[in-house]
């Protein structure tokens, strides 16, 4: 690895009154990625006379692009932007860069969209116009379906791995008052999916990936012969069950013809709250569930809800990038995962999931990352189990 630190470049796009489009004179850098929330980035920026050369290009709706070792981290506008002075410390100017799942949060989704002949993908497309343009989203994932069954789009047959119960047209629609967010969220999940923020200003619909190759191999050992290989600067590991069931019953029910009603109840285990000790059960009553196949899969998803907190790391790190082995420096982003070997947190823990990523620069502290991370595995998403004839 070259000497000296991370190379982290902020481009003003278009902005006038900033030499070559590049911010270099912040006193002060804070970056947030999570797949579960608008991305973010933070600046305070210099000395007195900084404002009056900085105003326009730190308005809001200026667009920003923060580079870190050449790869893009962030793409976004200003949404904030403040200027406090103080009589000794002189003035400085300081704004916030989010991406454009901001406005998804906050943008109420046009209730006119319409969802009865409707794919999944020209649903997502419509509900994000003015936000995002179709060529601004990553699919990992087939959402060449129909929104309100699941089923392929026609000509490209049917997949068994995804049999939804029909959507009637009123649940399909936009809710009142739901968030653009909100709106495309609610249909992701019941296909198994999620959207975050890309890197370079995109939208990505995809699931967490916890299967994926660990991308960056993690060490915390205190054995004197092996120190020199550790690689992180404090980690802490929160082995928290408050909350966490044991089992999880869901019940139904269903007629069969010629015949009474019939109980339907299907268990989700958590396997490691069992051997722990512990006795929660919880029953969820859900009369809709209509079938075995459906009453599981609410089971399992009622359960993956309230465990993704029983295993997480949270690790720091000086500097904003890990040293891969061929020398080059690889950002740290989310959706990726880390293998962890610590002997004071129980050894080699195995792979963890990252969902969320801080970085900071600044004069006193200089560069360093914070990576949170679930035990892989624990995040799961089920899309909602077929639970009749689709008509």
């Amino acid at each position: 690895m070259a000497a000296g630190r991370d190379l982290l470049e902020v481009e003003a796009v278009d902005a006038p009154g900033v030499s070559g489009g590049v911010v270099d004179n912040f006193t002060s850098f804070h970056l947030v990625l999570d797949m579960t929330l608008p991305s973010e980035a933070s600046f305070e920026l210099g000395d007195d006379g900084t404002f009056l050369e900085l105003a326009r290009a730190i308005a809001p709706g200026q667009r920003y692009r923060v580079r870190l070792n050449g790869r893009v981290m962030l793409s976004g506008r200003v949404e904030a932007n403040d200027v406090p002075l103080d009589a000794r410390a002189g003035a400085v100017a300081r704004f916030t860069v989010r991406t454009r799942l901001a406005d998804a949060f906050v943008a109420s989704a046009d209730s006119s969209i319409n969802v009865k002949n409707s794919t999944l993908e020209e649903f997502i497309y419509a509900v994000y116009e003015g936000i995002a343009a179709p060529s601004d989203f990553v699919f990992k994932a087939s959402a060449a379906r129909d929104l309100r069954t699941g089923s392929l789009s026609s000509g490209k047959g049917k997949d068994p791995t995804i049999r939804l119960s029909k959507l009637p047209v009123e649940q399909a629609r936009v809710q009142p008052g739901e968030s653009v967010y909100a709106a495309a969220d609610r249909h992701l999940r019941r296909f198994g999916l999620i959207h975050w923020d890309g890197p370079d200003d995109t939208v990505v619909v995809g699931y967490p990936n916890q299967s994926q190759d660990p991308l960056y191999a993690l060490r915390c050992v205190r054995a004197a012969s092996r120190r020199a290989s550790n690689n992180v600067s404090g980690m802490t590991r929160a082995q928290d069950f408050s909350g966490v069931p044991t089992h999880v019953a869901v019940h139904g029910s269903k007629y069969i013809s010629g015949s009474s009603r019939v109980r339907v109840e299907q268990v989700a285990v958590d396997s490691d709250a069992v051997r722990a000790g512990f006795y929660r059960p919880v029953v969820i009553v859900a009369e809709g569930i209509r079938n075995d196949e459906a009453a599981k899969n609410a089971a399992e998803r009622e359960l993956a809800a309230r465990v993704k907190q029983k295993d997480t790391l949270m690790v720091e790190q000086d500097g904003m990038s890990y040293l891969g082995d061929d020398g080059s420096r690889i950002p740290y982003v989310t959706d990726t995962v880390l293998e962890m070997e610590s002997d004071v947190a129980g050894g080699n823990l195995g792979a963890y999931y990252v969902t969320r990523v801080e970085m900071s620069r600044d004069a006193s502290g200089g560069d360093a990352a914070r990576l949170t991370a679930l035990r892989a595995g624990l995040w799961r998403l089920f899309p909602d189990a077929y639970e009749g004839k689709l008509s």
